[in-house]
């Protein structure tokens, strides 16, 4: 299971051409910024480095991002270009000088705002690699992040559906669906905080459960510590505050932690990020110093922007945008696929909800839920900001905010499936298969044709079949200037990706004797493990 979301993170990352994560060259300049000034930068007043500005007109990019930064060539037009002008500006790209790192251009960078304990983390690897062509330095670093993301992700989503008492088959089935998640790799596999955020976030909701079940000094520490460490990564964490000091307060007031304990709480956890924070109400004159904040909101035109966004279009754009989406590009997967997959996901919420009426859910779940609420809460109000901000254009989140929800939800829904005997068998066998088919589509129908020169759109299976029988040679040239390694490890890596995607979905389908008696009992035998 490990081995599938390895083997993803390193072909989506791959595959993915420069830049073309969401934000990644500002992200990526964060980084650089804190490797040659060892100083942390400053909204509105720090610049991205010359390299950075001068990849911009040699790498191809989306036309969402062209909008923004109009030097770049589409992909459309960057596929009109014939190859020895594709290859030249790839050899451009690798020929850039390193030192023109050191030197600022005269683009700010609006990611300056960021939390720096991700970047902090990234800017000695990308100092040892200081002297590597460009490309190739950020196709390092984003190996770094996915391949820390993927294994902790993967090892905490285990560990989360174990705390739950789920069968060994549904905490196998969690971590595959994580895994099959195209949205896992757009918010982790490229240079920025998401891919730290999220296994702290799980992290943060195993640790809060653990103190809940069993409230010991050390749940306190890796609870606190946890937190600093998000608070450092992302404001995002700023939600979780009462979910966190909640916990810890419910076990003192039960008397199972001394007070001092919950003091010492406190302290280790805010101290850390304390003067990150207070350098924000400084500079900012607010706490998370996004740019929609800077300088401070009024409390009563968020209250008015409340009222008046519309929630119903707003979550459904929400839960669409956080199945699939294309990279900066922005595109989507079929209407039909996406609508099938929150068909199954809103059965598998029906099926909890039941059984959640019928017996109240034990408190390691009804933790994990305030956990997830509290998030939830916090992405409201990011919806509102955004609104506010952009005079009523923009209604949803950023759809990497909201992949953090995405582990400890399918391990809630799988609660609720274990819990319903055949028919959460049957269920959980249609999100199974449908997860495979789409992650496997991913890399075969979807990116490679983004990236290879595929001008269809949207994608048609005939279409789609004589494109690649019109040649793999053909399409290999326009991926080896697009993607970032070579198109022999492209296609062996997207060849392992589906056959162990398939082989997964076909071993997880099988009943074993955990799962007999869960289901021949009606969720009985789950409450027994």
């Amino acid at each position: 299971m490990l081995l599938f979301g390895v083997l993803n993170a390193v072909l989506y990352a791959g595959l993915t051409p420069l830049w073309e994560g969401f934000d990644e060259p500002f992200h990526y300049a964060y980084v650089q910024q804190l490797w040659k000034t060892w100083s942390l930068p400053v909204q509105k007043g720090t610049s991205l480095p010359e390299e950075v500005w001068q990849s911009f007109p040699l790498a191809p990019a989306s036309h969402v991002v062209q909008r923004n930064l109009p030097m770049v060539t589409t992909f459309d037009d960057y596929f009109q270009l014939g190859e020895p002008e594709r290859q030249a500006r790839r050899r451009q790209l690798e020929q850039l000088d390193p030192n023109l790192a050191r030197i600022d251009s005269s683009c700010p960078n609006y990611e300056s705002q960021q939390a720096p304990l991700a970047y902090a983390v990234l800017a000695p690897i990308n100092a040892l690699w200081g002297r590597t062509p460009l490309p190739g330095r950020v196709w390092r670093l984003r190996l770094v992040c996915a391949l820390l993301s993927c294994l902790a992700t993967g090892l905490l989503v285990f560990r989360m559906a174990e705390l739950l008492a789920l069968p060994e088959i549904f905490r196998l089935t969690a971590v595959f669906l994580v895994f099959a998640s195209q949205m896992f790799y757009v918010t982790t596999a490229h240079i920025a905080n998401d891919w730290l955020a999220i296994p702290l976030f799980l992290l943060l909701l195993h640790a809060g459960v653990t103190l809940y079940l069993t409230p010991r000094p050390t749940a306190v520490w890796v609870l606190a510590l946890t937190l600093a460490a998000g608070l450092l990564t992302k404001a995002y964490f700023l939600a979780m505050l009462p979910f966190a000091f909640g916990i810890v307060m419910w076990c003192c007031l039960r008397r199972r932690l001394a007070w001092r304990l919950g003091g010492l709480f406190a302290v280790v956890s805010l101290a850390p990020s304390a003067p990150w924070y207070i350098r924000n109400l400084r500079l900012y004159h607010d706490l998370s110093g996004q740019q929609e904040t800077i300088g401070g909101t009024p409390v009563r035109a968020l209250l008015d922007a409340a009222i008046h966004l519309p929630w119903g279009r707003s979550l459904g754009a929400t839960a669409r945008t956080s199945l699939w989406e294309g990279n900066s590009s922005a595109t989507t997967f079929g209407a039909t696929t996406i609508g099938l997959m929150l068909a199954l996901l809103g059965a598998a919420a029906c099926l909890y909800v039941r059984g959640a009426f019928r017996a109240r859910p034990p408190g390691s779940e009804l933790v994990l839920l305030s956990g997830a609420g509290c998030f939830a809460l916090g992405l409201a109000y990011s919806t509102v900001l955004l609104f506010y901000s952009t005079k009523g254009a923009g209604i949803t989140p950023a759809p990497w905010y909201v992949q953090v929800l995405e582990p400890p939800g399918l391990c809630l829904l799988l609660t609720g499936m274990a819990r319903s005997g055949r028919a959460g068998h049957w269920l959980r066998l249609g999100i199974l298969w449908l997860w495979a088919y789409v992650i496997a589509a991913t890399y075969v129908a979807k990116l490679i044709p983004l990236y290879g020169g595929y001008g269809g759109r949207p994608v048609r299976l005939i279409e789609l079949l004589r494109w690649y029988r019109g040649g793999f040679r053909e399409i290999g040239g326009i991926l080896s200037t697009t993607a970032m390694i070579s198109p022999a490890a492209l296609w062996l890596l997207t060849a392992m990706v589906v056959t162990i995607a398939v082989a997964l979905a076909a071993r997880l389908s099988t009943e074993n004797k955990e799962t007999e008696v869960s289901s021949a009992t009606g969720g009985a035998g789950l409450n027994g493990v």
